[in-house]
C-alpha cells in the first residue's frame, strides 16, 4: 500500500469505526475482521492502530466502553457509541460528503455510490 492510500485510510478510520458501532457494540477485534470483511480484503487495519483510535474517541465522550466475561476467565472490552458519538458521526460525515463531490467536481468525474461486493 502506497503512502498516499495510508494517509487516505488513517483519514477514514474514524468515520467507519463510528459507522461501525451504529450497528451494534463491538470488540477491537471485532471490528478489523469487520472492516476486512466488508471491503473484501481492501482495508485491513492493524488492531494497535484502531486501539489509538478508539481511545481517543472514549476520552472525547463519543464511546463508552464495557467488559463481558468469555469463556472462564477471558474478558473482551466491547465499545459502544454514545448520543455525542452519534452526533459527532453525522457532522464528518456531512462533511465527508462535501469533500468527496467537491473531489469529484474538480476530478470531472461523477460520486459513486457504492454497494456492497
Amino acid at each position: 500500500m502506497s503512502k498516499n492510500q495510508e494517509n487516505f485510510k488513517r483519514g477514514c478510520t474514524e468515520i467507519l469505526v463510528l459507522y461501525l458501532l451504529t450497528k451494534e457494540d463491538l470488540y477491537g477485534y471485532q471490528i478489523t475482521q469487520l472492516f476486512k470483511e466488508k471491503s473484501n480484503g481492501r482495508f485491513t487495519m492493524l488492531e494497535g492502530t484502531l486501539y489509538l483510535i478508539l481511545y481517543k474517541l472514549v476520552e472525547l465522550g463519543y464511546l463508552s466502553t464495557y467488559s463481558k466475561t468469555v469463556g472462564i476467565k477471558r474478558t473482551r472490552k466491547y465499545y459502544h457509541l454514545e448520543p455525542s458519538g452519534q452526533e459527532y458521526l453525522n457532522r464528518i460525515l456531512n462533511e465527508y460528503d462535501e469533500i468527496t463531490k467537491g473531489i469529484a467536481m474538480i476530478l470531472d468525474r461523477e460520486v459513486q455510490n457504492y454497494e456492497q461486493n
